[in-house]
């Protein structure tokens, strides 16, 4: 337990809001007070818990629901708003707004819920974040699961930004164009940016129109708020380069990859040869399987979970 939670275990908290039910499946809401803000979350299911971190950075866990709730049958998921998106109240700083700070969250909501060893899955950028909590706290991760993840390096970006490029219609960058250069986005209007999340991410799926499928009507503070975010934990993150760490990654790790993802799949093997534990499953799917090929999701995760517990 480092420094920080010693001062912040005195101030948690979780304040529960009635549970509710989704697609049948128990839900419960909270906050973890801690000394310079406030975390959202949301505990979705019953059985062994998973902690999923969403992706952005400046995005909150609202689009991975309700169709990552899949894997609810069978485990606890705890989703939750990182700093300064969603519902999640903090500074928009250097000293709030970092990597440490995201770290060090997921270690505090680990403890105010109970668990002593969680399976930590990280979705997109969130996949970097979860990465770096296997990496600190090892002795309290049952699993690692990055899925569609950022690269923990430099080697395929130029080639990944290329991919996303060519996979882009002309007419969705001119949309996207227009929309940049519009008061609504200057404004930080909820309806201007979900709008551009929802072009940007059209790209990425194996079936573009599915994107209609994610829920991308941003909350106001991400709407507000998540550009910044963006900007200080990408500076903090600009000159990360793990690779060269990963073969001590003592964690059993499965990556996730579909293979319409922008991100080049010789990255995911390359993610799966540098970790020890590490295996493979390429979906059909793009950037979010838990759209485009849920069966092929909750097989690869309940196989890979169930052979850890034999």
């Amino acid at each position: 337990m480092n420094a920080r939670s010693l001062v912040v275990l005195g101030a948690l908290g979780a304040l529960w809001c009635a549970p509710a039910l989704s697609q049948g499946v128990p839900v419960r809401q909270g906050l973890v007070r801690l000394e310079d803000g406030r975390l959202f979350y949301e505990v979705v299911g019953t059985g062994d818990p998973i902690i999923v971190v969403h992706g952005g950075p400046g995005l909150d866990h609202g689009y991975l629901r309700p169709g990552l709730d899949v894997l609810a049958t069978s485990h606890t998921l705890v989703y939750y708003d990182q700093r300064g998106t969603g519902r999640s109240d903090f500074p928009l700083d250097s000293a709030s707004i970092n990597l440490a700070a995201f770290v060090s969250d997921i270690d505090d909501l680990r403890q105010v819920l109970g668990y002593d060893r969680v399976t930590v899955l990280g979705h997109s950028f969130g996949g970097l974040i979860a990465l770096a909590f296997a990496r600190a706290h090892p002795e309290h991760v049952t699993a690692l699961i990055l899925m569609d993840s950022a690269e923990p390096g430099h080697r395929w970006r130029a080639e990944a930004a290329g991919r996303a490029k060519a996979a882009r219609t002309p007419e969705d960058g001119a949309e996207l164009s227009r929309l940049m250069a519009s008061p609504g986005y200057a404004a930080h209007d909820p309806a201007t940016l979900s709008a551009i999340y929802r072009i940007s991410f059209r790209s990425t799926f194996l079936d573009p129109s599915r994107v209609d499928e994610l829920d991308l009507e941003l909350a106001p503070r991400t709407a507000h708020d998540g550009q910044e975010v963006a900007r200080l934990l990408g500076g903090d993150m600009a000159h990360l380069d793990w690779w060269s760490e990963l073969p001590f990654l003592t964690v059993p790790t499965l990556v996730i990859q579909g293979k319409a993802d922008p991100m080049p799949l010789a990255m995911a093997q390359a993610l799966v040869e540098a970790i020890p534990q590490a295996k493979l499953a390429v979906l059909a799917s793009g950037h979010f399987p838990e759209i485009e090929d849920p069966t092929g999701l909750v097989g690869a995760v309940s196989t890979f979970l169930a052979h850890l517990a034999r």
